[in-house]
């Protein structure tokens, strides 16, 4: 275990190391407040993306280069299932609440929160809740925001789940 955490941070230091900037300032042109109103922007059209079924515009979300892990628990194995291949069911929603937003520079961003996806159990009707606690890197390559990395769990996070919406 010890082997793999190792191996885990090394493989992101040239990342850290990427979005350090040179310290020289150069990163501080950047307006943030600009780039965090995108980024909640993003957000929501991702929420609405999921809750109109649009795969379309849910996928110009996301970075082509995207790598996505959702919690491997099983009510989330479940969820795929039914999805048949889409990320969500058709019918499920989805809130997010972020909880930290971090602008690393003009490239890159990062995000820790948590989420709710709710659907239809389609034998019974009755509504399913999953949650999860997630860590997103955004990137910018000039054409705005999409997502680029996400790794989900369904362990609660430090913080505890949100209020309900």
């Amino acid at each position: 275990m010890m082997k793999r955490t190792l191996v885990s941070v090394l493989a992101l230091l040239p990342l850290l190391a990427s979005c350090g900037g040179s310290g020289d300032g150069a990163g501080a042109s950047i307006d943030r407040d600009a780039a965090m109103a995108e980024i909640d922007t993003l957000r929501t059209q991702f929420e609405k993306a999921v809750s109109d079924y649009d795969m379309p515009a849910l996928g110009a979300l996301v970075s082509p280069e995207a790598v996505l892990l959702q919690p491997g628990s099983a009510d989330w194995k479940a969820m795929q299932a039914l999805a048949n291949g889409a990320p969500f069911p058709m019918g499920a929603e989805i809130h997010i609440t972020p909880f930290e937003t971090v602008i690393m520079n003009e490239e890159w961003a990062y995000e820790r929160g948590a989420s709710k996806v709710t659907y239809a159990d389609p034998e019974t009707g009755d509504e399913i809740v999953l949650r999860d606690a997630y860590l997103l890197i955004f990137r910018n390559e000039g054409d705005g925001w999409k997502l680029h990395r996400e790794v989900a769990s369904a362990s609660e996070p430090p913080e505890g789940w949100p209020a309900a919406e």
